[in-house]
């Protein structure tokens, strides 16, 4: 669990620095900031459907009544606003759960992609989609500093369960477990290669092309 919680901690650095780099190559292009977020809230778009569809299904699976969702940017107060799921919370574990709902949907969907051989592929131009979906999803697995503090919160969550485990002799496959655990950790690094070489790519970008 932890060297998860690592790697998602750096997947989330490292989109962030796409996300720097990224203003700074269209700011070459454009004289206002609306376009500059505005694309880049359309590159993000795949990521954010998943993102805030996490929060609304987990939100209706734990019978939390949705007020609105949106997926689509929107201009408010000179900010673009990615998405938005409005939900009545009604007790602390719940909202934590709607919280990091989108980092298990996300890590569900990169972790599929691996698992059953959809990505990589012997097709550049698939590998060049999957790759930008890669990145979208994973740099929306989150879309604050509070989702990840929601996750870390969700920790004694776990040290609770595996005390009440514990104490009533409650038998889990703990090697089944490992396994699974050593795969995601795998495909999670997999998935910070990609968004590494993207930075790079980005960062080149912004090198040799001058304003």
């Amino acid at each position: 669990m932890i060297v998860f919680l690592l790697q998602i901690i750096i997947i989330f650095i490292v989109s962030r620095l796409i996300l720097k780099e990224l203003f700074l190559l269209l700011r070459k292009f454009f004289l206002t900031d609306f376009p500059v977020f505005l694309l880049v809230s359309l590159i993000f778009l795949p990521g954010t459907i998943i993102h805030e569809s996490a929060h609304f299904i987990t939100a209706l699976f734990l019978i939390l009544p949705v007020k609105s969702m949106t997926v689509f940017p929107k201009w408010d107060n000179n900010e673009i606003k990615l998405g938005e799921v409005l939900f009545i919370k009604k007790d602390f574990l719940r909202a934590i759960l709607v919280g990091i709902a989108p980092v298990f949907f996300g890590v569900g969907i990169l972790f599929s992609l691996f698992y059953f051989h959809i990505y990589p592929t012997n097709n550049l131009g698939l590998n060049i989609l999957y790759s930008y979906l890669i990145f979208s999803i994973s740099a929306n697995m989150f879309s604050s500093k509070q989702d990840l503090k929601d996750l870390a919160l969700i920790i004694p969550v776990i040290m609770l369960l595996v005390i009440v485990f514990y104490v009533f002799d409650i038998k889990i496959n703990i090697g089944s477990l490992n396994v699974i655990m050593n795969k995601i950790n795998l495909y999670i690094f997999f998935v910070l290669i990609v968004n590494t070489v993207l930075f790079l790519f980005t960062k080149l970008l912004n090198y040799f092309i001058k304003r």
